[in-house]
C-alpha cells in the first residue's frame, strides 16, 4: 500500500516498478537514487526505450531537513546486477505518508524518515 501520490511532484510516477540504485544519508539529508518510471500523464514522459517496458528516468528522491532516520533490514539482500553491469536494490514496494513521517520499504530494507515533504528531482 502506498500513498506517495499525495506529495506534490510525485504525480505521474510509478514507484512500484522503479529501481533503487542507492541510498545516501548524511546529517539533515536522505537521498534515494532511482530509475523512476514515468507514466503517460507525466509531462516528461516519452515512449519506452527499445527493450524496456516503461519510460525510465534517472532521478533522486530527496528528503531535506531530516530530523530522524531509521533504516532497518539493510544488507539483507545483495544488489542485483543487470546486463549493463548496473547494480540495483529492488523496487519501492511501499511508500507511506503520514504528515511529516515517511516510510519506504523494499529489498533495500525499511526507511522511516521524519522530514519536510520530499522532492523528486529528475536528472
Amino acid at each position: 500500500m502506498s500513498n506517495y501520490e499525495t506529495i506534490v511532484g510525485f504525480e505521474g510516477v510509478y514507484l512500484e516498478d522503479s529501481w533503487v540504485l542507492g541510498v545516501h544519508l548524511e546529517p539533515g539529508l536522505a537521498v534515494l537514487e532511482v530509475d523512476v518510471v514515468l507514466t503517460e500523464s507525466h509531462p516528461q514522459y516519452t515512449a519506452p526505450s527499445a527493450g524496456e517496458q516503461f519510460c525510465y528516468r534517472r532521478a533522486q528522491i530527496r528528503f531535506e531537513e531530516v530530523s530522524s532516520v531509521c533504516w532497518t533490514g539493510q544488507g539483507l539482500v545483495k544488489a542485483a546486477v543487470d546486463a549493463t553491469g548496473e547494480r540495483d536494490f529492488g523496487s519501492i514496494d511501499e511508500f507511506e505518508v503520514d504528515g511529516d513521517s515517511f516510510s519506504l520499504e523494499g529489498d533495500f530494507g525499511r526507511l522511516e524518515i521524519e522530514s519536510r515533504r520530499p522532492g523528486l528531482h529528475l536528472l
